[in-house]
């Protein structure tokens, strides 16, 4: 056989097999992605977020103080 003949049966092999996941499938899950996705509310910062957001504050101050002092 030719590769053009092995590529022709092996898109009708393509063509035969079903789909993983249906179009359905897609939106249902979607739909429970957006149903676990809380708000962020305004004024409702976390400890973590502080901390994380004062860190990375200090790292930038530090970083532009040994641009300027060098």
């Amino acid at each position: 056989m030719s590769d053009r003949e092995d590529a022709e049966e092996s898109a009708e092999d393509v063509a035969d097999e079903e789909w993983a996941f249906t179009l359905s499938d897609l939106e249902d899950r979607e739909a429970a992605a957006e149903e676990r996705i809380r708000p962020i509310e305004a004024n409702t910062p976390s400890l973590e977020g502080t901390v994380f957001f004062l860190l990375g504050v200090a790292f930038a101050v530090f970083v532009i103080s040994r641009l300027f002092v060098g």
